[in-house]
């Protein structure tokens, strides 16, 4: 595939993503926490975010802007968030925006499936564009609402889940994506989020290595899996380094996530059990946000204990808690 090729690379369903009307401060924000993640220097994600910025922002009218983005909600935060930078151009100045009408994950295509992709791709209408930019601000909002309200909107307009159904169909998988996004928020019952809650189903039947829990719970449990190695050790350490853990390596230490360019291979091959009190969370006999608390970010969204929203997956809908 000829063209110059820009790699929009951000993990948007970690950490705190403010809306990005003032593009100092959004790069600031994530610089801030992918540093204090260890993954990357503060200065070195600020001058990455900042180039790739300046090279969108220079894409010129007669351009054409083609999207390559999977399924999976890391892939479909990326896009809304393209899309919302491409609205606030007038629709005049804009260039053609096209996607690559993917059911399927990128990465294992081979060049020659590459290539009917591009043939095939989609022109978006500014309904699209505009659609995808209403379900950005939603993500970067304070309350959770709004992208409730979005999912659905966007479930009743687009008749389709992919782009194999509908030849016109732009954007088939952003609900389940933002639907997938929501179910990030703890339960109403045990305070699991759904990536947690796998995590922790995938342990019940007794200890696992750290490499297959990540296979378990985070590739074979998803419709589109999405998490990275690097969230995903994040994930279980931060369920292993509370005041009650859920989660504990076999000899009884904490899950402690590597840093990159350390050899993690010794991290992966370690074997992992839920904690007598994982086991009391799994069976819905306790809550991890009561006994824990909770200090998160899902999009703009401050999750604390004193003021957080649960997901109820049997109503489709969130609760505000307060503990």
């Amino acid at each position: 595939v000829s063209g110059d090729v820009l790699s929009w690379k951000d993990i948007l369903h970690d950490g705190a993503v403010p809306g990005d009307d003032d593009r100092s401060a959004f790069r600031s924000a994530r610089a801030a926490f992918l540093a204090d993640r260890g993954w990357a220097s503060a200065a070195d994600v600020i001058a990455d975010l900042a180039q790739r910025d300046a090279r969108l922002d220079a894409v010129a009218r007669d351009d054409e802007i083609v999207l390559w983005f999977e399924p999976d909600l890391f892939d479909q935060l990326q896009l809304i968030q393209i899309l919302a930078r491409l609205a606030v151009r007038p629709s005049a100045t804009r260039p053609t925006i096209s996607i690559a009408p993917a059911d399927c994950l990128l990465g294992p295509l081979s060049p020659t499936s590459v290539v009917p992709l591009l043939h095939a791709r989609r022109q978006l209408r500014d309904d699209d564009v505009t659609m995808g930019a209403d379900a950005w601000r939603a993500f970067t909002a304070s309350s959770p609402l709004g992208l409730l309200r979005v999912a659905d909107r966007v479930d009743a307009m687009v008749g389709a889940v992919r782009y194999g159904i509908d030849s016109t169909v732009a954007l088939p998988h952003l609900a389940a994506a933002l639907r997938r996004q929501l179910e990030e928020y703890p339960d109403v019952g045990n305070g699991l989020s759904r990536t947690e809650r796998q995590c922790c189903e995938a342990l019940a039947p007794g200890p696992i290595t750290l490499a297959k829990l990540f296979e378990t719970s985070s590739q074979a449990s998803e419709s589109w899996s999405f998490l990275g190695d690097w969230s995903f050790a994040w994930y279980v350490q931060r369920l292993s380094e509370c005041a009650r853990p859920l989660v504990e390596h076999t000899n009884g230490t904490s899950v402690i996530a590597p840093t990159p360019g350390a050899d993690a291979r010794r991290f992966w091959e370690r074997r992992v059990q839920l904690t007598p009190f994982g086991q009391e969370v799994v069976r819905d006999r306790a809550d991890t946000v009561t006994a824990n608390g909770i200090d998160r970010w899902i999009g703009g969204v401050h999750l604390t204990t004193a003021r957080h929203w649960r997901w109820n997956a049997s109503a489709h809908g969130l609760v505000e808690r307060s503990l």
